[in-house]
């Protein structure tokens, strides 16, 4: 399995790694300014736009994203990360900025559109650089702990950014919520700009064309089946967590007849033990870290079958179950992710699995909304418990799978703190 190449003093530990520990402070202003963005958005699509144009005004981002995300996934296997990053961060401040100075001279409905063309522009053409950097900064060993402090960041940011942007936008209106927003891009862009820096090399000069570059990412995969089957595990995860907890969970609570309330706490509890599996996730570190998540997964499963059971309590410690496993596997699998890919075609893998998830959690929830249509939410509930563990426990009894993790040599691995 290649490496990518140090080419600076080793890095220190976690706990003592101030431009780690930047980027993540960083990332997390970043995530609390777009909660707020998405929460005044919302706030203002539905309060002065049809039903239609909000849908469309809150959606239209994902259009160009998709679009352009393999396009990103070449950039980020050919360019310097810093610069990619830099300019997004850069260019949706400056939308952002420039929406808040049109918003009384110009027609709400089509400056909306127009920002959120140009943020999925610059989303779909940054986001796999910036799934790389992780890997550019820091020991193997020590990905799931940057990992698991960047979703636990993550996680936070966006539980305060919410009541933030409710607030703002109630208080000043939505062009003080752009403004927020451009000053957390900002902040971003200077933490690149002025602190981080790259320790280790992912990739030279790509002399192919772009679509050649792009064809050779997806005949990388097809030789390294490994790398294949979890971008495919990866991808197929959200087509049943999605729906479980975006529908199903409220489904189960209007249709056992319990007050709306239930709905928040029972959210509560899933955003806790997320956070609280994350934690857990980086301080078991188990060597073999894509097994032990799979195997976590199949639990998550068993969970999706509980919410089907009409009883709060059962229904509070289904959410409990899923947050926690959520928490632990998405730690180790995104670590193990970008440790088992190619460093010369981890943008491109990052950018095939962004694709997934805009394509297939779209779809995800209209189907199993006719699936509840058909067989009711319990039997929906139980079908899908059943699909997420068979597919876990495929991806698990696969031998390459269980082995990831196995070839470290332990006298290599630095011991990474908290």
């Amino acid at each position: 399995m290649a490496e990518p190449v140090l080419i600076g003093q080793r890095p220190p530990a976690i706990r003592r790694d101030r431009m780690v520990q930047t980027w993540i402070l960083a990332s997390a202003v970043s995530w609390m300014g777009n909660a707020a963005w998405q929460v005044g958005l919302a706030w203002v699509a539905v309060r002065t736009l049809s039903p239609a144009q909000a849908g469309l005004v809150i959606t239209i981002a994902t259009i160009p994203q998709a679009l352009l995300t393999l396009v990103g996934g070449v950039v980020a296997d050919r360019f310097d990360t810093r610069r990619v990053m830099i300019a997004a961060q850069l260019g949706q401040a400056a939308v952002l900025v420039v929406g808040a100075l049109l918003w009384t001279s110009v027609a709400h409905l089509p400056l909306l559109v127009a920002a959120g063309i140009a943020e999925g522009v610059f989303v779909g053409l940054s986001a796999p650089a910036s799934a790389t950097l992780g890997r550019q900064l820091v020991v193997s060993d020590d990905l799931a702990t940057v990992s698991g402090w960047n979703q636990i960041s993550a996680r936070l940011a966006r539980l305060a950014g919410a009541p933030i942007g409710a607030a703002i936008v109630g208080w000043l209106g939505l062009p003080a919520v752009m403004v927020v927003d451009a000053v957390s891009f900002v902040v971003v862009a200077a933490s690149m700009a002025f602190i981080v820096r790259p320790r280790f090399r992912l990739h030279g000069a790509v002399e192919e064309g772009w679509l050649r570059s792009l064809g050779s990412g997806l005949d990388y995969l097809r030789r390294d089946r490994t790398a294949l089957v979890f971008l495919l595990a990866l991808c197929g995860l959200n087509i049943f967590s999605s729906p479980v907890t975006g529908m199903g969970v409220p489904l189960r609570i209007t249709d056992s007849g319990w007050p709306a309330i239930t709905l928040g706490a029972v959210e509560a509890v899933f955003s806790a033990c997320a956070i609280g599996g994350s934690l857990l996730a980086i301080r078991l570190r188990p060597r073999r870290k894509a097994a032990a998540a799979f195997a976590t997964l199949i639990l998550q499963g068993a969970a999706y079958g509980l919410v089907a059971v009409p009883s709060i309590v059962t229904l509070a410690l289904a959410m409990a179950l899923i947050g926690l496993t959520a928490g632990f596997a998405s730690v180790w699998l995104s670590a193990e992710f970008v440790r088992i890919v190619q460093p010369a075609y981890l943008g491109r893998a990052a950018s095939l699995s962004n694709l997934g998830d805009l394509l297939l959690v779209p779809v995800a929830a209209p189907a199993f909304g006719a699936l509840t249509a058909g067989v009711g939410i319990q039997f929906s509930l139980v079908i899908v418990a059943v699909l997420m563990m068979l597919m876990c426990g495929a991806i698990l009894a696969r031998r390459d799978i269980r082995a990831i993790g196995a070839d470290r040599d332990a006298a290599s691995e630095t011991a990474a703190s908290v």
